[in-house]
């Protein structure tokens, strides 16, 4: 399934009063040329919140590394105004650089042709485990989310880190594209197997 504008336009959530709703209709009509970023909530932990320091185990290596990563938690799940008697992980996905993207597909063997009809499709959001994240906001490079290399850092440890600084905050449509692409990523009715069959 690919995201497309019509898909997308009977999902707007019913929270959001006329004027955002036609503000995100509008934004919609305008993709890919859309404002993905916020400069606001900059002590939040939010869900689809791009951070660096966040901490995975590289299985490969053996390694603890620092990277940068987009938050998939729910933000209600994580906030610190919700008491819980056992302790919260926030999970994330690292996110990477387009152009070392492209290096990974040119390593692997793929021809040029291949190559820029794969980016087209990560830049139009048509790749389910890729969300694209343009350049902005605090980003200089154009990034992308790797939605199939997941992982966990306790949200105590994380939320008492002083040395991690927020890249960036999704706007209303960012966030809404983003919510579309982790749930056609995770959560998809038609996978066309009947399992009782």
């Amino acid at each position: 399934m690919t995201i497309t504008i019509e898909s997308i336009k009977d999902q707007i959530p019913y929270y959001l009063t006329q004027n955002a709703k036609e503000y995100l209709v509008k934004s919609l009509n305008d993709f890919p040329k859309v404002n993905y970023y916020l400069n606001r909530y900059e002590d939040e932990i939010l869900q689809g919140d791009g951070w660096d320091t966040l901490k995975l185990f590289d299985f490969k290596s053996g390694e603890k590394k620092a990277v940068k990563g987009i938050i998939l938690s729910n933000s209600c799940d994580i906030s610190s105004e919700n008491k819980r008697a056992i302790p919260a992980n926030i999970s994330f996905a690292p996110i990477i650089r387009l152009d070392n993207y492209i290096k990974i597909l040119k390593e692997s063997g793929l021809d040029e042709k291949t190559i820029e009809a794969r980016i087209r499709s990560v830049k139009s959001q048509q790749t389910t485990n890729r969300f694209y994240l343009p350049k902005g906001g605090n980003l200089e490079y154009e990034f992308i989310a790797i939605l199939d290399d997941l992982y966990t850092v306790p949200l105590e440890h994380f939320s008492t880190k002083t040395e991690k600084t927020k890249i960036f905050t999704l706007s209303q449509i960012g966030f809404y594209l983003f919510l579309m692409k982790i749930s056609i990523h995770f959560c998809r009715f038609h996978e066309a197997l009947d399992r009782n069959d």
